[in-house]
């Protein structure tokens, strides 16, 4: 760890993407030559053998707890009832973050409501199921209060204006980045008070742990779009040559684009989730399409759901843009 945290909280609005390195053409397939010769470029990444890499999901967290500390302090100790949103990127740790947070300040995490509750929009019933006993409390994924269509987004309709209201007291609302740009495309009113960390740059790459030069650091920073467990995704990848980062199969289509906004959107999905998300799409090619995207290394099933895999994710990014697919904006 440096001696100077790098870990900061802004305002979402002051988010500026690190500008993605510029790769042409013909870089992309002499570095594919270079990998099936076995052969490295001057760009190969070599990690210090006294640091070592940590997992994406295992990064030391809490520098970025004390930001916010930092940031929150007297937002937690004024008296008022209102309610903070701090934006997820996928793979970023920041719901683990917040989570860690919480539970210094002793405040309690409520629970999802099931599928029943959201297409009853029954709001009252889900929150006398809540443990918070008057304290303030995190809602950690927003994304599991919705589901998309028409019966699935009433809920949070609904429980959007009484958090802003109040009704349930002081909380910090975790909300997946692509869940928040479809909600302000589809919500009419703006959230108040939305935070999001800092993109990270060397300074911070480096405070995580990864090693390596300016030059490096930067394409990497760029790369990930400023985001610390994107960052040491690539940066495995890259340290690792026998570690390619995965690409879409030839045959994704519509069916393929819709099953992967889907994950995204809501964080990830059951099969019988996805069913009813996507009724146009039959049931067995429903599954055909996850178990070859699994393949391909682009999606993978955890427990019950399915959900994308972190190397994935920026070719997925990618694909659904050049689609005219809603983004989010990190």
């Amino acid at each position: 760890m440096t001696a100077h945290n790098h870990w900061q909280l802004i305002p979402a609005e002051d988010f500026n993407c690190p500008a993605p390195p510029t790769v042409t053409r013909f870089q992309r397939a002499w570095r594919r030559m270079l990998r099936i010769l076995g052969l490295k470029d001057e760009e190969t990444a070599t990690q210090d053998e006294d640091t070592e890499l940590p997992d994406y999901q295992e990064f030391e967290r809490g520098p970025a707890v004390g930001a916010l500390n930092a940031h929150f302090s007297d937002w937690v100790d004024g008296a008022d009832n209102s309610v903070c949103f701090l934006l997820d990127p996928p793979f970023s740790g920041s719901a683990a973050i917040v989570r860690d947070w919480t539970w210094q300040q002793g405040w309690a995490l409520l629970t999802p409501p099931d599928t029943t509750q959201i297409r009853a929009v029954a709001v009252d019933e889900w929150w006398q199921q809540q443990m918070s006993r008057g304290v303030p409390w995190l809602i950690d994924d927003l994304a599991r209060y919705l589901l998309r269509f028409a019966d699935g987004l009433r809920f949070i309709r609904v429980l959007l204006p009484r958090l802003l209201h109040g009704d349930f007291g002081k909380g910090l609302v975790v909300c997946d980045s692509w869940t928040f740009a479809f909600l302000r495309r589809t919500w009419p009113l703006s959230l108040p008070r939305v935070y999001c960390f800092a993109p990270a740059g060397q300074a911070l790459l480096r405070q995580i742990g990864i090693t390596g030069s300016d030059r490096q650091l930067s394409h990497l920073a760029g790369q990930a779009r400023g985001n610390v467990g994107l960052a040491l995704a690539l940066w495995e990848c890259r340290v690792n040559a026998d570690k390619p980062l995965p690409e879409l199969p030839l045959e994704a289509d519509d069916g393929t684009a819709f099953i992967l906004y889907s994950l995204l959107l809501h964080r990830g999905l059951s099969g019988e989730e996805l069913q009813r998300v996507l009724p146009v799409m039959a049931p067995d090619q429903l599954n055909v399409q996850l178990l070859r995207l699994a393949q391909f290394g682009i999606v993978e099933r955890h427990r019950e759901h399915w959900r994308l895999c972190v190397y994935g994710y920026l070719t997925v990014r990618d694909f659904l843009g050049s689609r005219g697919y809603l983004l989010d904006d990190f």
